[in-house]
């Protein structure tokens, strides 16, 4: 996956910013929710960035 790719659609966040988050400090789906908007939306994207952060830790 290219940092460009969108994860979010209903918020536009892409790859990058959540591994931005990440590299940034945070650690769990809520901060990264908190910082990113990722997720708040319909919340399709959840299971994915939660496995991204698994995978970043």
């Amino acid at each position: 996956m290219s940092e460009n790719t969108m994860l979010c659609y209903c918020k536009g966040v892409t790859l990058g910013k959540v591994l931005a988050a990440i590299e940034n400090g945070a650690t769990t789906l809520v901060e990264v929710i908190d910082v990113t908007g990722a997720g708040s939306g319909c919340g399709r994207c959840l299971d994915r960035i939660e496995a991204i952060i698994n995978e970043e830790k």
